[in-house]
């Protein structure tokens, strides 16, 4: 485990659920960070991913779970040999600040560092951050890693079922969080290949462009659903080898639209468009999927690069959600019965 700083603007969210970027610049530093090297799949551009996780307790689960969050960034070029220096953590917030003390510091562009406290018995050299400078630089100069579309990740797979990997931009995770992610077969093809229905029920769903709307609007969710929690369903088209495998989004496909959109339905043809899988997490079973606007409109990539993501990755013990194999139309049986 590592620290990660980024600077970056920041960012706040208005009275009706607005989300904006301001003017102000500051370091963000972030604890209990692993970070891995992966090559982009379209250009080969070499990429930094920056994982972090916490533990907390879940009113939900009923026991203490794991929040995985992750943010991905280009590494332009070589960078200089880690370097010590005073430094105080979270500057930005002075109710958790550490230091200032000494630590060693790899920057590896203008606005991103990896680095860690210094230890008075170990030289530099010998330190994480000085072998993951030795790792990048070894990549430059030759290049070992695939240019593939699978994500990295240390974790075990679920080979018996195609299960997704959801993403959703952390700032609209804070209370449009994931809350059941439900993967039942569905029809099979004339070509043989079968549909998976993959339904994701969220707590809640947040206008933010027509946020002075949603006080009326979660009433009527209530009226109409039986419910105020959100429930989005898309495909996964299982073909005869996993690499082939596809996505539908009918009526909820983000296209190139970010956070703050809300009224969002893109794919609404019949029957609609297949979407290639542009990423999978771990193995060709667990295809990714992006939550990219706040009314959960999905994509196959990301339009919110900037932000830290929610990795939630359904079937792990400590996962902050639920699994489950239910149809839409049973979950929806469970709210209009209440």
């Amino acid at each position: 485990m590592v620290w990660f700083s980024v600077r970056e603007r920041k960012w706040k969210v208005g009275f009706f659920g607005k989300f904006s970027w301001t003017g102000k610049k500051e370091i963000f530093d972030s604890d209990n960070c692993t970070i891995s090297l992966a090559r982009s799949p379209k250009d080969e551009k070499l990429l930094a991913i920056v994982r972090r996780t916490k533990m907390q307790d879940s009113t939900f689960m009923k026991k203490q779970v794991q929040i995985r969050y992750m943010i991905g960034f280009e590494i332009k070029a070589k960078p200089s040999q880690p370097t010590t220096e005073m430094y105080a953590a979270r500057q930005n917030n002075p109710k958790k600040s550490e230091g200032p003390k000494s630590r060693w510091v790899l920057q590896l562009s203008d606005n991103h560092w990896i680095w860690d406290w210094s230890k008075d018995e170990d030289d530099i050299s010998a330190s994480r951050i000085y072998e993951f400078y030795q790792e990048i630089v070894s990549e430059i100069d030759n290049p070992t890693l695939k240019s593939d579309n699978i994500f990295d990740a240390k974790v075990e797979t679920h080979e018996d079922l195609p299960i997704p990997v959801i993403y959703q931009p952390r700032v609209d995770a804070l209370k449009n969080f994931v809350r059941e992610v439900h993967v039942a077969k569905g029809d099979t093809l004339p070509d043989g290949s079968h549909q998976l229905d993959v339904s994701i029920l969220y707590n809640n769903e947040r206008l933010r462009k027509h946020g002075l709307l949603n006080c009326l609007y979660e009433p009527f969710r209530r009226i109409l659903h039986g419910r105020v929690m959100d429930l989005e369903t898309f495909k996964i088209l299982v073909k005869e080898s996993p690499s082939k495998n596809r996505l539908t989004f009918k009526g909820i496909y983000s296209d190139k639209y970010a956070m703050n959109a809300d009224s969002i339905h893109g794919d609404k043809g019949d029957p609609p468009p297949e979407r290639s899988i542009k990423y999978y997490f771990a193995s060709h079973q667990h295809p990714v999927v992006f939550v990219n606007t706040s009314n959960h409109a999905m994509a196959e990539h990301d339009t919110n690069h900037r932000i830290w993501k929610v990795e939630y990755v359904p079937w792990l013990e400590n996962a902050p959600v639920k699994l489950d194999n239910k149809r839409r139309d049973q979950i929806d049986r469970r709210f209009s019965a209440r």
